[in-house]
This record gives structure tokens, sequence and C-alpha cells, in this order.
């Protein structure tokens, strides 16, 4: 996965916010063909071809049905396929120039959509190829999915897109594709992964609606953002869990840890400038469970607004006090430069709309 291959991610994404259409695919597809050396690049739904750039045009035909068998494979199968000879291809053209490929399926919500096609033509598909067509792949299909959810705003409750929003922080996102970047020259192997875990974590966000979780299920979720956090930070950052066994069947506000997790180290690490600890604390506390996040970083002064109030924080705070009351909501202590502890409590009981 080369720098290259990211700016190209950044650049077409935006596209494919709209769905999957002629216009988008014809974008994606010019923009790969122009910018990744193809043959041929190609881009198709269950049963169309969307856009197709390159060689083997006067067949491959914008409107016309995808032809090549290794296409419905993919598609029926949901997984990536390749093929290295014409045979394998499976166009039933007899003189298309195509000689190897590289299929990626788009899916989404476990339905395959359609697919991403890389082809070569006298010379075989590379490894890199295979690797690429994949990883954007699997990021498209999350941008699909954050289109899908788009058009279906109005049958969900406030309350979930709300949810769902706070988890697409913008500079967390910023952040996570710098850090892909600087790795594509240090560590390819990295980069690549990290970007099928950011796949992968936007997709297992979108796929959460419910309004409560348990606590290991939350934990969960904040383990896989700090996938990100540690590549970033490297040994700068360090993150330890102190969980009472008992805690972690708890019933919490989904993403009630993670916003908190990402502000103590956006805003309490980040500038301390050298090394810092997030802890997670959870115990059971009298007729609930009390949740706490605390960092060692730079603090801030109690008289003053305290640092981070933005969509994450006042989300968490929100949904505390609406689902349990205004007494509910979080609890924060802090110092200049003694760190911060951010905290609340859920009942053990949920609130019988909540059930």
């Amino acid at each position: 996965m080369s720098t290259n291959v990211l700016d190209l991610l950044v650049e077409a994404l935006p596209h494919l916010r709209g769905g999957l259409g002629t216009e988008s695919a014809q974008f994606t597809a010019t923009l790969l063909y122009e910018n990744l050396n193809l043959d041929a690049c190609a881009v198709v739904d269950t049963r169309h071809v969307l856009a197709y750039v390159g060689r083997g045009e006067d067949h491959h035909v914008v409107g016309g049905p995808a032809l090549t068998g290794l296409t419905h494979r993919a598609i029926a199968t949901r997984q990536s396929c390749t093929g290295r000879s014409r045979a394998e291809i499976g166009c039933p053209h007899p003189d298309c120039p195509l000689t190897s490929v590289a299929i990626a399926p788009f899916v989404v919500r476990g339905q395959a959509i359609g697919a991403l096609k890389l082809y070569r033509a006298g010379t075989p598909i590379a490894e890199d190829d295979e690797r690429v067509a994949v990883g954007l792949a699997r990021v498209f299909s999350t941008s699909l999915e954050v289109a899908e959810l788009d058009a279906r705003e109005a049958l969900v409750t406030q309350a979930e897109l709300d949810a769902l929003r706070a988890r697409v922080a913008p500079h967390f996102l910023f952040n996570t594709l710098t850090t892909i970047a600087a790795l594509t020259r240090t560590d390819p192997e990295r980069a690549h992964d990290l970007v099928v875990d950011f796949a992968e974590y936007f997709r297992d966000s979108l796929a959460q609606h419910a309004e409560f979780v348990s606590l290991d299920e939350e934990l969960e979720h904040v383990e896989q953002y700090l996938r990100f956090e540690l590549a970033r930070f490297g040994e700068r950052l360090q993150v330890a869990f102190d969980i009472d066994p008992r805690a972690r069947l708890a019933m919490v506000p989904v993403l009630s840890v993670q916003p908190l997790v990402e502000n103590a180290i956006a805003h309490g690490i980040a500038p301390k400038g050298g090394s810092g600890t997030v802890r997670v604390i959870a115990r059971p506390d009298g007729e609930g469970t009390e949740i706490a996040v605390i960092d060692d970083g730079v603090g801030f002064d109690a008289k003053a607004p305290p640092r981070g109030n933005g969509i994450g924080m006042n989300n968490v705070n929100q949904r505390l006090t609406r689902l349990f009351g205004a007494g509910s909501g979080l609890r924060v202590q802090s110092g200049r430069g003694a760190g911060t502890m951010v905290s609340f409590t859920v009942p053990a009981r949920l609130p019988a709309a909540a059930r």
C-alpha cells in the first residue's frame, strides 16, 4: 500500500458517499486507472458494468452485463478473486486482451453490491495489485455503508444517529490516515494491515445500532480504536485496563467509554510532549457500576472550561443525563499539570424504556 494509493483513497471517498452509481463508479475507475498504471479498471454492481476504462472497452461496455465468470464468483461468494489467465477470467469475447485480474467485492451489511476490478494485459497480476484491490474495496465498502446510513437517516432515531456520528471524529480520521501514510515508508506491511483494520473498525461501528451494550463489548471497541492511536504515538502512549470481572456484564450506553479515552489522548497526553498513560477503570459501586478514564496529561484549571468540550464528550454527557437523570452526567476532576479523571456511574437496572 503506497502513499499514492492513500492519496487516491482520500480523493475517491467523497464521491462514494452518494452511493454506488455510474458517476461515482466512473470517477473511481478513472482515478485508479490513471494513477496505478493499470491496463484496465472496472467497477460493477451485481448485474451491470457501471464504469470501465482501458483496454477491452469495445466489449466491456458501460451499462452492459458484467461479462466475466470470475466477477460473478467474487460477488456470489463475497470473496476476492484473482485470475491469472484468459481462461480464469472467463470473458466470452474471443479477442479480449485482458490476461489477469484482481477482483474485490464491495460488501455492505453482509451483502455484495458490486466489485472493483484491476486488470493487466500481457503481464501477470502483481501481489501488490491484489492487496491494493482488497484494501481499497474494504474501505470503499465502509464508505458505501455510510452512504446507506445517510439515505436511511429519516428512519433512524436522532439518538442512534448521534451515537453513530460521534464515532467518526474528523481529527481521528485525519490522524489515522496520516499515521498510515507515514508507515508506508517505514513499514508497508503494517500500513496495509492498519488500512484493513481501519475499514473493519468503521464497519463494526456502523453495524451497532443498539443504545446499550455490555461494558465488555464497549471495551472491545475501545481496544479497536487504540490500535490506531498506539500506532501513531508508539512508546509515548501507555494504556492500562483495571476492570473488575463483575463489571464486564454491566450495560452501558453505546460509545460511552471510547470518546472519553479519545479525549484523554487528544487533550491530555498529546499536548504533554513526552510519554503518558491512560487508565480505564470499572468496578461495582453500590447499586451500579462506576467507570472512569484517567490520564496523567496536562490537565486544566478546574475554574476554566474543561478541555475537549467537543461532540464526543458532550454526546456522552447528554445521553447519560437523558437516560439516567440530571444527576447522572460526567464527573470531571482535573488540575493544571495534574492530569484528569472523567467518570460516570450506570445503574444496575436499566430504565424501563431501554429494556
